[in-house]
């Protein structure tokens, strides 16, 4: 049974406006024990005053909520930086903000391009750009792998590529998330995933030794926070791993 979700939005995320009220209730209706709050970290167009006077007040409604629920949910502090790469001074000073949880995430990429070598070269800028986040090593979590599919009708990454980068992922000690937003994401595509990343780099990973996994629906809306978290029960691979969370940037199993 899973008891955590690792990648939820609230209304201090640009592009969401659940409240934290909202978000715990939706936990406690699905037996969720942990919800951790990974709002978006946006550097192009927010700087980082504005971010830290919005964990701020953010963390004050947390304590709140976490007051009010006795323990029944707990709601954990997370960001989900956008290319974190990018901006290391940054995210240094957001590292010294009491989160749990920073996920890395590649969101700015080629999404509309045309030609099949085209089409390549964006998946291949794509995975060198996760793994120059990785590298870098100030994030626990690498979020929605495999993200550029949503915006294509087919898979074109290279596998010894995604292989480089699930074994730079497993040197620097970071997690995996399993998204399940693939479900609702690319329902209107030819083709359809059900989670990012897609089960065969899954596979890859645990091949490779991989054992770091959360578990996130990446939710904006209410009826988001539970989507999909019983994806495990399809695969019995997945039936066999056990989902973590993390706690004061520690990785532990629940």
């Amino acid at each position: 049974m899973i008891k955590t979700n690792n990648h939820i939005h609230s209304k201090f995320s640009w592009d969401s406006k659940m409240s934290l009220d909202d978000i715990i209730q939706k936990l406690k209706e699905g037996n969720i024990q942990y919800g951790t709050i990974t709002d978006h970290v946006e550097f192009t167009h927010e700087t980082l005053p504005y971010v830290m006077t919005m964990l701020k007040i953010r963390n004050l409604e947390l304590g709140r909520i976490n007051a009010l629920s006795k323990g029944k949910v707990i709601l954990l502090s997370g960001i989900e930086i956008s290319e974190p790469h990018l901006y290391k001074d940054q995210v240094y000073e957001l590292e010294c903000t009491n989160l749990d949880c920073i996920l890395g995430s590649i969101h700015h990429f080629n999404k509309k391009a045309q030609t099949t070598s085209d089409k390549k070269l964006a998946y291949k800028q794509y995975y060198q750009d996760i793994l120059e986040m990785i590298e870098k090593k100030q994030i626990d979590t690498i979020a929605h792998l495999d993200y550029i599919n949503r915006y294509y009708d087919y898979d074109y990454s290279n596998p010894s590529q995604v292989k480089e980068i699930l074994e730079a992922m497993i040197e620097k000690d970071i997690a995996l998330e399993i998204n399940t937003s693939a479900n609702r994401r690319t329902k209107n595509n030819e083709a359809y995933y059900d989670i990012f990343p897609t089960i065969d780099k899954l596979e890859m990973y645990f091949d490779l030794g991989g054992e770091k996994l959360v578990i996130g629906s990446d939710a904006h809306r209410p009826c988001e926070v539970l989507d999909n978290l019983d994806i495990v029960d399809k695969y019995p691979i997945l039936k066999e791993k056990k989902i973590g969370i993390y706690k004061n940037r520690k990785f532990e199993t629940i």
